[in-house]
């Protein structure tokens, strides 16, 4: 059991680690080329990879904590977007500077999101519900 947990860790830890290496030469090569910030494609990637390591991790059989499955999903797409983009992104075709711990709390959303669409029985009840009253609130603030 312990073998199957920590080679589903193992996944995100690899990726992350392959991604700052990559980053690290490339400064080591380019030292004055600035980091690109993350664009649409960057980030669905980024998105992807976090729904199908949340719903690999805590489907049967596996039966990972959900909450920490997530938290570590969504710190590894913040933690992507800090080191290999500089912790910008496109948005509406401007690039912006993003907050980590925002950027962290969003992704979490949108993989819990997805995750109710691709693996809806991994999630649970009670995460789907605090998922619902944190889109709602998130609406009225936007006010939408």
């Amino acid at each position: 059991m312990s073998f199957k947990i920590s080679r589903i860790f193992a996944i995100p830890l690899i990726f992350l680690s392959f991604l700052i290496d990559i980053n690290n030469e490339s400064n080591n090569v380019n030292a004055n080329v600035k980091n690109q910030p993350a664009n649409k494609n960057d980030l669905d990637l980024y998105h992807g990879m976090g729904v199908s390591f949340l719903c690999n991790a805590t489907r049967k059989g596996f039966d990972l904590d959900f909450p920490k499955t997530l938290n570590v999903a969504s710190a590894t797409f913040a933690s992507v977007v800090s080191q290999k983009h500089g912790g910008k992104i496109i948005e509406k075709k401007k690039e912006q500077k993003v907050d980590m711990k925002q950027l962290q709390f969003i992704s979490s959303l949108q993989l819990v999101e997805s995750a109710l669409q691709v693996c809806p029985d991994n999630v649970p009840e009670k995460i789907e519900k605090q998922f619902k009253i944190e889109t709602e609130r998130i609406k009225k603030l936007q006010g939408l």
